[in-house]
């Protein structure tokens, strides 16, 4: 027959400790040693749980604040990269409304093309294309690619511009390209990205000016250096190709032994005025506090077992 044990409310009234002794010693010793041996047993289950509840609940904060970081500082980055793309494209512009107005001609025009690419490293080379796409003039830095060489008289070929050329002569605005790599004689790609700038002649289509932007002199010269410090950046295309920047480096196999260790904090966001073609990402570095993080918490496990 199944004797019912008194419930632990009740076992603290006065009533029922005389039937809890009775109850006790009417078990055999080898069952009273078992009882005993549960107690222990529980504490450290109880233990280990908490512990757990601690390291996971710790974790999920961190990344939640690492991946908050990250995000504010990369809408930062893409920021600065945004202003600086639209100063240059105001002076662009500004150098097309006076050649529309014929203001200058084209050895002003150099001079004006050669302040703006010494004063800006990002910006390779400005080309005065007429509405033939005729290179009328242009000046290109010491540092540019042999792709970007070109010489007056020379024709746009097909393909050159990405279409953006067509795109701003249709548009009458300014337009970006996506971003080209130009493979050079050595077999290294150097991605660049162009901005058309249309040049309007008494309403008609009169040409564009055309800048080059380095998109690895992007990323040196328009992502601040707090954010490059403190990540892995990288400027990507929209099919996930790199363009500039450093790859982070592999995760420490050992930080994966955390059951609920993951990729350190990344995030990634296009550059306006751009678009979805050019794309700013970052991703936190990590460092030995996972294998710190995990050879505590095997520790504080194995010894819970021995116990």
């Amino acid at each position: 027959m199944t004797q019912q044990v008194p419930a632990p409310a009740d076992i603290a009234n006065p009533a029922t400790m005389a039937l809890w002794r009775g109850w006790w010693r009417r078990q055999s010793p080898s069952r009273q040693d078992r009882f005993i041996t549960l107690g222990p047993l529980l504490a450290v289950a109880l233990f280990l749980a908490a512990v757990i509840a601690a390291f996971g609940y710790l974790r999920i904060e961190e990344i939640d604040r690492e991946q908050q970081a990250v995000r504010r500082d990369v809408e930062y980055a893409q920021q600065r990269l945004r202003l600086r793309l639209l100063e240059r494209q105001e002076q662009l512009m500004r150098i097309g409304r006076d050649v529309s107005n014929k203001e200058i001609d084209t050895e002003e025009f150099i001079s004006q093309a050669e302040s703006l690419v010494n004063q800006y490293p990002e910006l390779m080379a400005v080309t005065w294309v007429d509405s033939k796409r005729r290179i009328k003039v242009a000046y290109v830095s010491p540092s540019a690619n042999a792709s970007q060489l070109r010489g007056a008289g020379e024709q746009l070929k097909v393909g050159e511009t990405d279409g953006t050329y067509e795109l701003a002569r249709d548009l009458r605005q300014p337009v970006y390209s996506r971003p080209l790599a130009a493979k050079e004689t050595g077999g290294y790609n150097t991605p660049t990205l162009q901005l058309q700038v249309p040049l309007d002649d008494q309403g008609k289509f009169a040409g564009v000016i055309m800048g080059e932007y380095s998109i690895d002199g992007l990323l040196r010269f328009g992502v601040p250096t707090e954010v490059t410090a403190k990540y892995a950046v990288t400027l990507v295309d929209d099919k996930n190709a790199v363009l500039a920047g450093n790859v982070p480096p592999p995760r420490n196999p050992a930080a994966r032994l955390l059951p609920w260790s993951d990729g350190a904090a990344e995030y990634e966001i296009p550059v306006s005025p751009v678009g979805n073609g050019l794309l700013i990402r970052a991703e936190g570095y990590r460092a030995s506090l996972g294998v710190v993080g995990s050879g505590f918490f095997w520790l504080v496990s194995a010894l819970s077992a021995l116990t």
